[in-house]
């Protein structure tokens, strides 16, 4: 059986899955509340531990503490772009060195995920790698207001990229331990609108703060902020981590499924629709409440039959490059954030210089023009993507497939040449601020309707691996993003704002583009990876988080 059962789950194309049950005849657990005929996925046990099941306060409070995480390790990070003169100034480090030091933090977010912090999160547990990781940025945080060397500031900023790891991505493996596939797009959107907007809003008080009481107050206020947040976390965060054991998933032929009465399939694809049967009890023999004291554990998280997968998390994401749709994703993303690196490192070069002149503090209330555009962005990417993907889903007989979500991308493509036109352009013919404003706003509003596209497209796509494909997309878009901060302040003295900023706005739109490149051929690319990846789910054992 177990043979006949292999065979089938070939054919089955990852990422297709019966998201609205139209007919209600699907034996499976639906969603409470509203819109009932929602399949849950991944389907719950009958375990009360099981992050799942848990109460909606429960859920509440563990989502937020996870934002809470990403806030504090951003400010410890992003918050001295506003105040880059004055710490060249003061420290006698070039501009383009600050700018490069901050390119290769980001190299090490990316890559200390992948050699380090994924492997041992995934494996170990969620909650030592977020308060780890935490610990070591305050520590580095307080660190950076001593630096006075080039050699100093390049050593910090590796230090604390590598401990910034865990908020690459094990929220996003975290947020999936808690919430089923319809209701995980809100918070995906609002972790991308805290990871883009805090360094925006931030600047406007570290503006402040480096103006009145010197740059290196900003670096000591996160610490002290951030030694805060840790200690809520400490107290209040629990572990997500929770091993289920693989759920059999049918491939029901649509001559098998129109048999099913009342279930009429509307092609010939086969579809994957989880196990016929409701989840047997057998899975709730566990059904223990944990006490207050063992959420608190720093270990202890894995379970009976969990593999320890810890080397292969090393490997993994390195394999998943075969995957178009995961290399898609890594390169969407490695855009954005090498515009937001362009960004960033520009918007103080422009604006203290001539004609605008601008002093530390009012450069930094210019940071609130991209602030505005990323939540916008971050709305739009967190309610329409989710809303549209279930009206196309019921569209189309109720299944999903990950493409749907792609179409938000018409909106980037628009906004991100205009911005960066606006701008660019803009700046070089002492456009009234405003117009510079908007034209920021346009741009950095793009960036969380990136993240949350690639990142969804990933899980959406390849479920059982999606912790690894996180990991594969940040260290691609990290190392773009690496690239593009590298090369920032020489291109733009090389070639001036406007024609730096023109040339950003065709190559984006090129990356745009792509989106619409996988609308059509994506689903293809899962169906001709399906052999190679349900022999992969197989030999490795793997299964949806």
């Amino acid at each position: 059986m177990a043979h006949a059962h292999h065979t089938m789950q070939t054919d089955v194309i990852p990422g297709t899955v019966h998201l609205v049950d139209l007919a209600g005849t699907l034996h499976v657990k639906h969603n409470e509340g509203g819109q009932k005929d929602i399949v849950l996925l991944p389907q719950p046990t009958n375990e009360f531990d099981d992050p799942l099941n848990w109460s909606k306060g429960r859920k509440l409070l563990c989502a937020c503490l996870l934002l809470l995480a990403v806030f504090s390790a951003d400010i410890m990070t992003t918050l001295l772009s506003a105040a880059e003169v004055a710490i060249s100034e003061e420290t006698g480090i070039p501009i383009s060195t600050l700018n490069q030091g901050i390119s290769v933090q980001y190299f090490f977010f990316g890559w200390s995920t992948w050699l380090l912090w994924q492997p041992l999160g995934l494996t170990f547990g969620r909650r030592p790698c977020l308060l780890l990781g935490a610990l070591g940025m305050i520590a580095c945080s307080v660190w950076t207001s001593y630096v006075t060397t080039t050699g100093e500031w390049y050593a910090n900023r590796i230090i604390i990229g590598f401990m910034y790891g865990p908020i690459e991505t094990m929220i996003e493996v975290c947020m999936s331990d808690l919430f089923f596939a319809h209701d995980r797009g809100f918070w995906i959107g609002m972790y991308c609108w805290i990871l883009f907007a805090i360094p925006f809003i931030g600047a406007v008080p570290a503006g402040y703060i480096a103006q009145y009481l010197g740059w290196k107050w900003i670096q000591w206020i996160a610490a002290i902020i951030s030694a805060g947040c840790f200690m809520i976390m400490f107290f209040f965060m629990e572990e997500t981590m929770f091993y289920r054991p693989p759920v059999r998933e049918e491939a029901l032929d649509a001559e098998e499924s129109a048999s099913d009465e009342g279930f009429t399939g509307t092609t010939n694809e086969k579809k994957a629709v989880t196990s016929q049967s409701p989840p047997q009890t057998e899975l709730g023999t566990n059904s223990t409440k944990k006490s207050y004291t063992q959420k608190l554990k720093f270990w202890g998280a894995r379970r009976p039959g969990q593999p320890n997968n810890y080397l292969r998390h090393m490997w993994m994401p390195f394999a998943l490059l075969r995957f178009p749709g995961i290399a898609f994703a890594g390169i969407l993303v490695g855009s954005v954030l090498s515009w937001f690196n362009v960004v960033v490192a520009t918007i103080a070069l422009v604006l203290s210089g001539a004609p605008y002149n601008m002093s530390t503090d009012a450069i930094g209330l210019m940071f609130l023009a991209p602030f505005i555009g990323c939540t916008i962005g971050c709305l739009f990417a967190g309610v329409s993507a989710n809303k549209f993907a279930v009206w196309m889903s019921r569209r189309k007989g109720g299944i999903f497939e990950p493409e749907y979500r792609l179409w938000m991308a018409v909106v980037p493509l628009i906004l991100h040449p205009a911005g960066c036109i606006l701008f660019g352009v803009g700046a070089n013919h002492g456009v009234h601020w405003v117009g510079l404003a908007f034209g920021l706003a346009f741009v950095v509003g793009t960036f969380p309707i990136g993240s949350a596209i690639a990142i969804n497209y990933i899980i959406d796509s390849y479920k059982e691996v999606s912790g690894d494909g996180l990991v594969t997309m940040i260290c691609i878009r990290n190392t773009m993003g690496f690239a593009f901060g590298f090369a920032v302040t020489p291109w733009i003295e090389a070639d001036g704002v406007q024609n730096t900023y023109i040339a950003v706005a065709f190559i984006g739109m090129f990356f745009w583009g792509l989106c619409f490149l996988f609308i059509l051929i994506g689903k293809k690319t899962r169906k001709a990876t399906a052999k190679t990846y349900w022999a992969m789910v197989e030999e490795h054992g793997l299964q949806a988080h």
